[in-house]
């Protein structure tokens, strides 16, 4: 099979993956894997690629016979994994925790040959070209799916071994900052969450004032706004003080997304007012990436469907219970709602965005969001908005509200940062990424480029 590709610096070539791999070892994984097993070996599928890395928090276990059939895809650590179905070309290496796994029948596994390093590959696999070259050969006739055999044939770029060196040491320096401060964030949304969980939930403040003693970690000012007993309400024992409100009594506004023939893909343009999808909204903060976008003037005639900064979007059909703040910092004014999500706006002078956007991402908030969920055909919340307005909670002291917000802004201000920092070392490893792999740039020259960003 030709390719047209670019050319090298002398001392470079271009090798065919298999030539790259151990012989015969370029495969794809489990076919039939039958019901899930408790007790059973893990296989790796699409879902469990994140960022060039594997996400293992939900990771498929099939029976130990049937894995037996596959024993050429299990796994040691060390292989490099490529998606081969559906959201085709993503690529992570397989870390040693991963020995005794296997993959399933979309997965493509490439084990590497000695003196070639697995990372190099990866990176190779990740760059421009090899994704070009693999959607280019891509069956889309019902699902994206590609063949193996253009899999072994796809060119990879073979510099000096120093050089080859230097080159993944760089790009992994720069995947695992990216990392880092998305764990960060992580850890910060976390702490959001627990500290609700504590105030709110456990209400560790209240019943350590009841046995006369001051609420650990909190200064004065606020240890006073907590009460030091509990009352009877009509959900049950609650901070004496504390009201149980519905949200309708809480909200400047409850508003849902436009009808599906509003936005069609014939009313995309390619720059505007951005159109949100589920993907934005899988975290705490919306994920401010990959918007299609509407016309101003369309953006108008959607008024209703429009939020901005302060505003909750929840989704009512597809991926149930998505909550996710539109943060200060966002970096559009305003959004367009998808046909599959409906928005909270809190009166500011009862409650905070960030007190409730906690709330509705607790277990009680979820439970009471997923109460009135159907799961027939497409999962989806009935009257989602009505349902939303009557729904019933604990709300404390606004004054005691607004302290929570102001820690929760802090912790969300840096959060925002860390996301803006991210996306600009992505950027630029992913501009520098097939210019070092091509030899078209050296690498003092994307050292002095990452300083300079």
């Amino acid at each position: 099979m030709s390719f047209d590709l670019p050319a090298l610096p002398s001392g470079w070539e271009f090798k065919p993956l298999e030539s790259c791999a151990v012989p015969g070892s370029i495969s794809y994984g489990v076919v039939q894997p039958g019901a899930p097993v408790v007790e059973g070996v893990p296989i790796i599928r699409v879902n469990n690629f994140r960022d060039f890395r594997l996400d293992l928090s939900d990771v498929m276990r099939v029976a130990p016979e049937v894995e037996a059939k596959y024993s050429r895809t299990r796994l040691s650590g060390g292989e490099v994994l490529l998606t081969l179905v559906g959201s085709v070309g993503q690529v992570a290496e397989v870390p040693t925790g991963c020995s005794g796994f296997n993959v399933a029948r979309a997965v493509g596994v490439v084990k590497p040959a000695n003196g070639i390093d697995s990372r190099w590959i990866a990176i190779c696999l990740r760059s421009p070209l090899s994704q070009h070259l693999l959607i280019t050969r891509a069956n889309t006739t019902v699902q994206t799916t590609i063949n193996l055999k253009d899999v072994r044939a796809l060119p990879i770029p073979i510099p000096p071994l120093a050089e080859r060196s230097q080159i993944g040491d760089f790009i992994a320096a720069l995947d695992d900052r990216i990392t880092l401060l998305r764990e960060t964030n992580a850890t910060l949304e976390a702490i959001a969450q627990a500290l609700f969980k504590s105030w709110f939930v456990d209400f560790d403040p209240v019943r350590a004032k009841q046995q006369g003693l001051a609420p650990a970690g909190m200064d004065e000012a606020t240890a006073a706004l907590f009460p030091d007993s509990f009352e009877e309400s009509a959900l049950g024992l609650v901070p004496k003080g504390w009201s149980v409100r519905r949200i309708e009594e809480i909200a400047e506004r409850v508003g849902m997304g436009p009808f599906g023939s509003n936005i069609k893909v014939s009313t995309f343009v390619e720059s505007g007012i951005p159109v949100l999808n589920g993907a934005n909204v899988q975290g705490a903060l919306l994920e401010d990436r990959d918007f299609r976008f509407v016309t101003e003037e369309h953006a108008e005639r959607l008024r209703n469907s429009c939020v901005r900064s302060g505003d909750i979007v929840l989704t009512h059909r597809g991926t149930l219970g998505q909550v996710a703040l539109v943060p200060t910092g966002a970096r559009f004014a305003e959004y367009v709602l998808s046909q599959s999500q409906f928005f909270l706006r809190c009166d500011a002078s009862v409650m905070q965005p960030e007190w409730m956007l906690y709330f509705l991402r607790s277990p009680a908030g979820q439970h009471m969001l997923l109460s009135n969920a159907s799961q027939v055909g497409v999962p989806s919340i009935a009257r989602p908005s009505s349902y939303l307005k009557s729904m019933r909670l604990v709300a404390p002291r606004v004054e005691l509200v607004n302290r929570y917000a102001e820690a929760a802004r802090s912790l969300h201000a840096s959060i925002v940062s860390n996301k803006g920092t991210a996306a600009t070392l992505a950027t630029l490893r992913d501009t520098l990424l097939p210019r070092l792999i091509s030899g078209q740039l050296c690498l003092p020259e994307a050292q002095a480029a990452l300083e300079a960003a």
